[in-house]
């Protein structure tokens, strides 16, 4: 049983991107703002951006930034389940931070009892050591073909007797029936539940939805809270790649969208993998002024478009790079890189598709006939050879960044999350790289290098190919300075330059913006909209605060 103290709070959209999420992280900043202990809480959560916790766990994204805004340190049992889709029917499931199997859905839902009481020992570790938990569902409560296998929305709820809150996106259009539709098919057990509902991301004059709001407030018998406003300029991390629309496509014309050639910035193109993951690192490429980055799916229509090309993270590494041959992007990135200009950065699966050849001994994805018996051939920008390999190598640590003569001058934060290992190819015979040019630094972030995991990074000679199993490097203002110094680019901002040391978006003299600045002005945002456009004393009155 949980904490007797402890308080709860449900939020559940009418569909998936209702704004769960950021309405947790809201909340969650608005409460421990007040000096309210509270934690975020998600039972079960279904991406591929995930997050290596100081422990070396992994849980997804969207709860470690809500633990960000609720100034905690992550937690494994903040997530304790995340299930990442390697097809249309397959999952890799993580259970209590490290890699249960995979399976398919079907047997995933057989299970759910195992799963439940998983989810419900996490829950009940978080209810006693916090006065407030505030728990996000997954995904739409109504969907009635899945009531029985439920333990992400209602199905949790009932347990501990939670109360709900209902957000509904009013941009998505037909809010009042998603909200009216989402109640009433809730059996009346579960309907009990829902104590309130916000309509999220209004633009134009609030009194035009009055009367639907008392309609609503008289049909379902619960009341509305408020209406939160669009927000602009509002930077959550996004949860998975449905939210791949607030991020800018390239699409013909320059990165970031459709700056004109020749600003002086340095464009950098993410190729967009088909499986990508973890897609949120390159966030703070956004941000910085002295950068235009953008993501790309096609062959672009100049070969001179970008200065740098990333190829990221995968969650099936073999199917992307075959994709990658059969767009044409293939053939592209090797022409970059034989043109002999800009930089060619793999992270993770891109690093992996980097070298000569990939194999697969334990038939981890095999089975879907992408990768044959001698493996599937990379880019050959690297010497190396990677072995899939059933162990998941996690880790958050500090890194020794080399910048010359194999020196650690730096010190980086990173992490690590996959499951293969890279090895120098037989073929290998040296003096014209620099391995490992990230080492875990020995007694600070917990952990240490195994040589036997192979290869963690390599630079090479010219400086204009980096491959690496480190994420999170662009949170790093060394690294980024770093690739422009790499680059010979020298960028600055007029406009910031006048404006002094610091403004108060996080601006400095050389035009970049403080990604820690950015994400803590959203939090900060999200909780004076709370507090200004909902009924803060409903709000603690549901919660029994």
């Amino acid at each position: 049983m949980v904490n007797g103290k402890a308080k709860f709070i449900m939020i559940q959209g009418t569909s998936s991107s209702a704004g769960k999420s950021i309405l947790t992280a809201g909340f969650l900043r608005y409460f421990s703002g007040r000096g309210v202990n509270c934690s975020p809480f998600k039972p079960q959560n279904m991406s591929l951006n995930s997050f290596v916790t100081e422990d070396g766990f992994e849980i997804a994204v969207s709860q470690a930034v809500q633990s960000e805004a609720a100034f905690k340190k992550p937690l494994r049992q903040m997530n304790p389940i995340l299930i990442k889709p390697s097809s249309d029917t397959e999952m890799h499931l993580i259970v209590d931070g490290k890699h249960f199997g995979n399976m398919n859905f079907r047997d995933y839902n057989r299970r759910k009892d195992f799963f439940l009481e998983k989810a419900a020992v996490s829950f009940e570790f978080l209810a006693g050591s916090n006065d407030l938990v505030v728990i996000e569902g997954a995904g739409s409560p109504a969907e009635i073909n899945l009531f029985k296998y439920d333990i992400a929305n209602m199905g949790f709820a009932e347990i501990y007797d939670i109360p709900v809150i209902l957000a509904a996106d009013i941009e998505r259009g037909g809010v009042f029936a998603s909200l009216y539709g989402t109640v009433k098919l809730l059996p009346p057990k579960w309907r009990k539940l829902v104590k309130g509902f916000i309509i999220n991301k209004f633009r134009g004059d609030v009194s035009i939805l009055e009367p639907g709001i008392r309609q609503m407030e008289n049909k379902l018998k619960i009341q509305c809270l408020g209406v939160i406003p669009y927000i602009k300029n509002l930077h959550i991390e996004a949860e998975d790649s449905l939210n791949f629309k607030k991020y800018r496509i390239y699409g013909g014309g320059a990165a970031n969208g459709g700056d004109e050639a020749g600003d002086g910035r340095l464009k950098i193109g993410i190729v967009r993998l088909n499986h990508i993951s973890n897609f949120n690192e390159f966030d703070p490429l956004f941000f910085d002024e002295r950068l235009s980055a953008g993501f790309f799916d096609s062959v672009p229509s100049k070969a001179d478009e970008f200065d740098m090309i990333i190829i990221p993270g995968s969650k099936s590494t073999a199917a992307d790079l075959a994709a990658l041959k059969n767009s044409g992007l293939f053939d592209y990135i090797k022409r970059f890189e034989k043109s002999g200009k800009g930089i060619i950065m793999g992270i993770c699966g891109g690093f992996q598709m980097m070298g000569e050849r990939i194999t697969d001994p334990h038939n981890l994805e095999s089975a879907a006939g992408i990768i044959g018996e001698g493996g599937v051939s990379g880019f050959g920008f690297f010497k190396t050879v990677t072995e899939l390999s059933k162990e998941k190598i996690l880790a958050s640590k500090k890194y020794g960044f080399k910048l010359n003569n194999n020196v650690c001058r730096h010190f980086i934060d990173g992490y690590e999350i996959h499951n293969g290992r890279t090895f120098f190819s037989k073929n290998y015979s040296g003096g014209d790289i620099t391995s490992d040019i990230f080492e875990p630094a020995a007694g600070i972030g917990g952990g240490g290098f195994l040589p036997e995991s192979g290869i963690l990074s390599i630079l090479s000679e010219d400086k204009r190919k980096i491959g690496t199993y480190v994420h999170g490097l662009f949170c790093n203002e060394i690294f980024k300075d770093f690739i422009i110094e790499s680059l010979n680019k020298s960028i600055t901002n007029e406009k910031n330059e006048n404006e002094g040391e610091k403004n108060s978006s996080g601006y400095g003299k050389t035009g970049r913006r403080s990604y820690e600045a950015v994400k803590n002005d959203s939090f900060n945002l999200l909780s004076e909209n709370i507090e200004k456009h909902l009924n803060i004393g409903l709000l603690k009155c549901i919660a029994g605060i």
